[in-house]
């Protein structure tokens, strides 16, 4: 999945981690004046951004042997890469036409390693700012760390979140990716940075203080202490706590999760599983469950799984299959639950 040159392993033998590639580090109060912020207790709608698609290298596009590696498949496909700012300002205008207030795009990133990961969060901030000066109001940017590069990476390397060397490669990937991005463009709640951790499965073992670490240098870094939410298998203690496979059904904790259903068959060595559509009543009925609810007692987060994983068909975004039916029927719902 990653090569290791010489020169990543010998970076990677050491404890002291590579520096940041981004210079939006190191900030001061000063740096975050002017950055808007949603409220705790504000209704919100987020969505899990996959950026990993490249249609001029075939990158998600084709498997290995050739085959079609989607389920679902981009209504247009022109200049779709996460290396085209103009793929981008598409995208986040489409995300905002769904009523959806901020993204959290699924991160790959390993400290050190210049991959697709660091190269499209470069372009995702090209466009947000070029809609930013056009007087548009792009989402918001949160962070999915996506957690299995504690396991697969390129040195081979299993990190054990017990040891220091294992705290640093955790925070220092999340501090990677923000030092990539302005502040103007984060999503906060109450002024603290959204970021959404994976499933703690993938590290070697586990260290309630691991979370405390990636709270303390955050703060010291960044100015702010961030807002993370794990997942239900993290120890240590978080602002919130989430459960991935909404798309297979609604999953209720701080954060509710939900998706319009599954189907993986495009994925290469999967167990068929398939959560039919149903021609988009399953989705209504996620979110009918959740505006049934009082206002007082529903969360106040809501993710969508996914606005693109398109291997997966858990996506909503518009698609040769769907068209925009499943940005409409968000929009709808959005506006309701924040209403």
């Amino acid at each position: 999945m990653f090569p290791c040159t010489a020169l990543i392993c010998s970076i990677f033998s050491l404890t002291n981690l590579p520096s940041p590639p981004g210079s939006f580090v190191h900030l001061t109060q000063d740096d975050l004046a002017g950055a808007s912020s949603f409220r705790n207790d504000q209704p919100i709608v987020g969505t899990y951004f996959f950026y990993w698609y490249n249609i001029h290298t075939q990158e998600h596009f084709l498997n290995a042997d050739g085959s079609d590696a989607l389920v679902d498949h981009p209504a247009n496909e022109e200049d779709f890469s996460y290396a085209s700012a103009g793929w981008w300002e598409r995208e986040l205008r489409d995300v905002t036409a769904a009523g959806i207030d901020f993204i959290a795009p699924v991160y790959w990133g390993v400290p050190g390693y210049d991959s697709w990961s660091f190269q499209g969060i470069t372009r995702l901030v090209k466009a947000w700012d070029n809609l930013a000066a056009a007087g548009e109001s792009p989402p918001r940017v949160g962070l999915f760390y996506d957690t299995s590069t504690l396991r697969h990476n390129p040195v081979n390397k299993h990190v054990d979140l017990t040891t220091m060397e294992g705290k640093q490669w955790l925070y220092n990937t999340i501090r990677d990716y923000f030092s990539l991005i302005p502040p103007q463009m984060w999503a906060m709640v109450d002024g603290r940075p959204i970021i959404f951790l994976y499933s703690a499965a993938f590290a070697a073992k586990q260290d309630p203080a691991a979370l405390d670490y990636v709270y303390a240098s955050f703060e010291k870094d960044f100015a702010c202490r961030p807002y993370i939410v794990k997942e239900v298998s993290w120890q240590g203690e978080a602002d919130a706590k989430y459960a991935w496979g909404g798309a297979l059904k609604p999953q209720w904790h701080d954060v509710v999760a939900l998706g319009p259903g599954y189907d993986h068959h495009a994925v290469p060595g999967r167990t068929p599983l398939v959560v039919d559509r149903e021609g988009g009543e399953f989705y209504k009925r996620a979110w009918e469950a959740l505006l049934a609810k009082d206002r007082e007692q529903r969360p106040r987060i809501v993710m969508v799984e996914t606005w693109n994983e398109l291997h997966e068909g858990t996506d909503i975004c518009e698609t040769r299959e769907y068209g925009r039916q499943y940005m409409d029927l968000t929009a709808g719902y959005a506006r309701q639950f924040k209403k």
